[in-house]
């Protein structure tokens, strides 16, 4: 394929299972862009078709897409930036303000394309897809495992140890994303990241890593990650309003909150105990 007539000469920036990823450079206008070329024409067709409707800032914005010389091409927004995975590590993860400001974002934008009148499930979602801006704003990159909900259980997809396990046996839903979610933000919060080794055995409280992090937040984390996703939350427009709620509330309401969730995470720690209290009895 040739775009010299109108861009500079790609520069390749990363390769992965669906597609290599080029910076270029409009001559015209100077600015950059990201082309993505990609080999198979029916996952060019679906990545193509989800990543016009994720009209968000979370996500690339779309500009071309088409097919020269037997390949098929993706043009989005460049966005610049460090993968969030490698500023996690160094920074140990983020202070609670920071990490709530982002999660929000990443919330929000997944809720966005969860309730499009055909609704989208990312079942991909962790750091080392995401991007962390020179702003600070956090952006979430390659659409290559998402599909429409309809379409979920024609394919398995997701990474083993952030994606939920449904996933891999059974069909993804809204609720996966949801736990992909609770996971991501846990690694926010306390820079373990959970594809690590031995992270199963550091998916701990929040508070196991600061006595000053939100019981509100360790409520919310777990009632994203619990494995029967029937209790799990059911879907990212619940974890959103469950957020804001939090960020929203003056202090003495946020006193109450936290006091309700403190209660609520040892009613469950205790539960077994208490029935078998009540079986003795």
């Amino acid at each position: 394929m040739d775009f010299s007539a109108k861009y500079d000469t790609p520069v390749k920036v990363g390769e992965g299972s669906f597609g290599t990823v080029y910076r270029i450079k409009n001559k015209e206008s100077g600015e950059f862009a990201a082309l993505k070329v990609i080999k198979d024409k029916k996952i060019w067709e679906i990545e193509t078709a989800l990543l016009k409707e994720a009209d968000h800032p979370l996500f690339p914005r779309f500009i071309d897409a088409g097919e020269s010389d037997g390949e098929y091409y993706i043009i989005m927004e460049y966005i610049f930036g460090e993968n969030l995975s490698n500023v996690l590590t160094r920074r140990k993860g983020f202070a609670q303000s920071e990490a709530m400001k982002m999660a929000l974002t990443v919330a929000d934008g997944l809720g966005w394309i969860q309730t499009k009148d055909k609704p989208i499930v990312f079942r991909d979602l962790k750091a080392e897809n995401m991007v962390l801006t020179p702003e600070g704003d956090v952006r979430l990159l390659d659409f290559g495992s998402a599909c429409y909900l309809e379409d979920a259980g024609s394919s398995v997809s997701g990474t083993v140890g952030v994606s939920a396990p449904e996933q891999f046996d059974e069909v993804a839903g809204l609720s996966s994303d949801v736990y992909a979610f609770g996971r991501l933000f846990h690694y926010m919060l306390t820079g373990i990241n959970p594809l690590s080794e031995g992270a199963a055995d550091k998916f701990l409280p929040l508070q196991d890593f600061d006595e000053g992090l939100s019981y509100s937040l360790e409520l919310l984390i777990e009632d994203c990650t619990i494995l029967d996703k029937a209790q799990r939350i059911p879907d990212m427009y619940g974890v959103t309003k469950r957020m804001v709620e939090i960020a929203s509330c003056t202090p003495r309401s946020y006193k109450k909150m936290e006091k309700e969730a403190y209660r609520a995470i040892n009613d469950r720690k205790n539960a077994g105990v208490v029935f078998e209290k009540n079986i003795r009895l």
